[in-house]
């Protein structure tokens, strides 16, 4: 059995247990999860991992910020991203309006090529 507690109390609310899962060696391996988000990192030394097996003592593992392993992301890292993306974006629209700038004046010069052209026809069919 694996649980947590506050302050020797078991916890119930914010904690979501996982399933038993089966390892190749006859083990097993099981998770129970407690949501944090809303404690404030110096109460975090009042929470406490409570595992219990047949035969043995309990094993209890206080939760020490220092030692714990995660593949979360910090948030502060969004910051950074979304920089990136706005700058690739007005990247992309400063191109975008460069080659319209070149199409326009590429087009606008052949219109007034195409206008010369038809002025000298006229004058010479005169």
């Amino acid at each position: 059995m694996v649980f947590w507690t506050r302050d020797d109390q078991e916890l119930y609310e914010h904690v979501v247990s996982g399933e038993v899962l089966p390892n190749h060696d006859g083990t097993f391996q099981l998770s129970v999860d407690l949501d944090l988000s809303s404690v404030p990192g110096e109460d975090w030394g009042r929470y406490r991992c409570v595992v219990q097996l047949d035969g043995i003592e309990d094993i209890v593992t206080r939760l020490d910020p220092s030692v714990i392993l995660s593949n979360w992301v910090k948030t502060g890292g969004s910051s950074n991203i979304i920089g990136v993306s706005v700058g690739v974006l007005l990247a992309v629209a400063a191109a975008a309006a460069a080659v319209g700038v070149v199409l326009y004046r590429r087009r606008k010069g052949s219109d007034i090529r195409s206008q010369r052209n038809r002025i000298r026809l006229l004058r010479s069919n005169l």
